[in-house]
């Protein structure tokens, strides 16, 4: 696993957003406002969407209406997802309303392939309003012509000459998801997206930026930008283990979705360097010297990221190791259950006791008897970052 490889940020708090505006909306549904005809107010006579990648998107609305609205509302947002921005854009609001709207966007502010749906609400000083039908469209990454090759459920998109490329990509994807499937118990029917892109500046406009600094030292070859797309940098070498690397992500995240808390990071980690296959050689060198010198992080410290740049080999593959000890020593069916009870939103405590019997420094001890090495003197506590972000789930 590459220091530079970005791996997916967690979706708890995005999911627990969407389930309190979604209690939001429906507790709203309780005072209904009045919903008119277009032709109680006025007509629409014209309603466009566009878009240049990663710039902007322009919104057009053109209606005629009997008495000038108070106000003109433009609502969109991610088809699928409780969220709607509401927008008040200027113009004239008498009895012919021409509204254009420029909504700017951030390079990553949406994913390529993402379907975003959008809707005009015009509202009257009697207290009623008119609503245009909701609009949807495909975000697209049109600077490129996009062709397609597809498995049962993976769709992997490439242009240019990187067919050969995209083809033996597939095949990697394809082995990633049986592995998945046969040794860890996990797979999905959800039909995942994977863009190929061919230069580190081609993919940078569909990235989100994090700071100039950081992305001029940084290549970021693979990172998952939706619960069901991830972003491939195909000119490295690595982008084969990259690929299954992500994938797992989006395999394991969609089959733990749940509105409460995501996995512990050295889980959702672990089972991704598993999904690659052999653990690659800059990571096994740094867990055999971590195992020689007797400095293995404990699995409850790798709940969150190291900190020291210096400790990411070893991190990588003290979690693949990890996963490595449960599936070896308690099988596949236990392990598919324990990701059913993340599932439901429980915290890995109680996750591990209600599966496994264990607690975490008991895991951690058991891990540690595998490699040849003693249980800790005494069982670990928790690092304030890791009880900061488990407060915070």
């Amino acid at each position: 696993m590459s220091p530079s490889t970005t791996c997916p940020p967690t979706h708890a708090n995005r999911r627990q957003l969407g389930w309190l505006l979604s209690l939001l909306l429906a507790l709203a549904l309780v005072w209904p406002v009045p919903v008119v005809r277009a032709d109680t107010h006025g007509q629409l006579q014209s309603n466009e969407v566009s878009y240049t990648f990663a710039e902007a998107i322009y919104f057009d609305l053109e209606a005629q209406a009997t008495t000038p609205p108070t106000d003109v509302i433009l609502f969109y947002g991610i088809d699928g997802e409780p969220v709607w921005r509401r927008i008040y854009p200027d113009g004239d609001l008498g009895t012919k309303i021409d509204i254009a709207y420029t909504e700017e966007l951030l390079p990553g502010q949406f994913a390529p392939g993402e379907t975003l749906r959008y809707y005009w609400r015009l509202e009257f000083a009697d207290g009623t309003r008119l609503e245009t039908p909701v609009e949807r469209f495909v975000y697209e990454d049109d600077r490129f012509e996009w062709r397609v090759l597809s498995s049962t459920t993976i769709d992997l998109h490439y242009y240019g000459n990187a067919k050969n490329q995209a083809a033996d990509l597939l095949v990697v994807a394809q082995e990633a998801q049986e592995r998945l499937s046969t040794e860890v118990g996990v797979a999905t029917d959800t039909r995942l997206q994977v863009y190929l892109y061919n230069s580190a500046r081609d993919m940078s406009a569909a990235l989100a930026q994090r700071s100039t600094i950081f992305d001029s030292q940084v290549t970021t070859l693979g990172v998952a930008v939706s619960d069901d797309t991830l972003l491939l940098l195909g000119s490295d070498e690595n982008a084969p283990a990259t690929l299954a690397h992500e994938l797992s992500h989006l395999i394991v995240g969609l089959a733990t979705d749940n509105p409460y808390a995501g996995l512990p990071r050295w889980l959702d980690e672990g089972l991704a360097m598993y999904a690659e296959g052999q653990l690659p050689r800059n990571n096994r060198l740094a867990l055999e010297q971590a195992i020689k010198e007797d400095s293995l992080l404990t699995i409850r410290s790798m709940s969150s990221y190291s900190g020291q740049a210096e400790q990411v080999d070893m991190y990588y593959g003290a979690v693949y190791s990890v996963v490595d000890y449960m599936l070896q020593t308690y099988g596949r069916d236990k392990m598919r259950a324990l990701l059913r009870v993340f599932a439901q939103g429980a915290r890995q405590e109680d996750a591990l006791q209600q599966v496994y019997g264990l607690t975490l420094d008991e895991l951690d001890a058991g891990w540690r008897q595998s490699l040849g090495l003693k249980p800790r003197s005494a069982p670990t506590s928790a690092p304030l970052f890791w009880l900061l972000q488990k407060a915070a789930a």
